[in-house]
């Protein structure tokens, strides 16, 4: 940096930074190492394929789906002890039971649609039941002979349904 008198006032000028040789080697190594980690990173990403992440669902939406996957769990639970109820209490079979009266009073959706209950009444012993959840969610109930229960739903790991599949 220099001082100088000029007509008008005093002036200051500032002389170009001359970069060393030392520095100069150090710019390049450094490009060198960026570049070098760079090629490294995108030949890992070439040869082992990222697993692809799916997008994080909205908070307020997963609450949603459960909430609404909770309501056609119990919808399908109140229809299966409604039909156990029915044939306890009047000694009818299922098919006896699967009328419109008696489901009709469980204050239950029945029918095949989102947010109500498919009964399938399957043999005089046996019934099914999906519940279509608003949230697209399906939950499967089947009452075998047996009186052995097997809950479904679909797709797993999504909403209220387990990874398993089973609820």
């Amino acid at each position: 940096m220099s001082v100088a008198k000029k007509p008008g006032g005093w002036r200051i000028t500032k002389r170009p930074a001359r970069i060393t040789t030392r520095v100069k080697t150090t710019i390049v190594a450094l490009t060198a190492v960026v570049t070098l980690a760079t090629g490294v990173l995108t030949l890992r990403d070439q040869l082992f394929k990222p697993e692809a992440k799916p997008a994080p669902e909205n908070k307020s939406s997963l609450a949603a789906a459960i909430t609404n996957d909770a309501e056609a769990k119990s919808w399908a639970n109140r229809v299966s002890d409604g039909l156990k109820a029915c044939v306890a209490n009047s000694g009818r079979d299922y098919e006896g039971c699967d009328t419109g009266g008696i489901l009709g009073a469980l204050n239950t959706p029945i029918g095949y649609g989102v947010g109500s209950v498919e009964v399938d009444v399957t043999s005089p012993a046996t019934f099914e039941l999906i519940s279509r959840s608003r949230s697209g969610h399906l939950f499967r109930l089947q009452n075998f002979v047996s009186g052995e229960q097997v809950r479904t739903c679909t797709p797993p790991g999504a909403g209220g349904c387990p990874d398993d599949g089973r609820w």
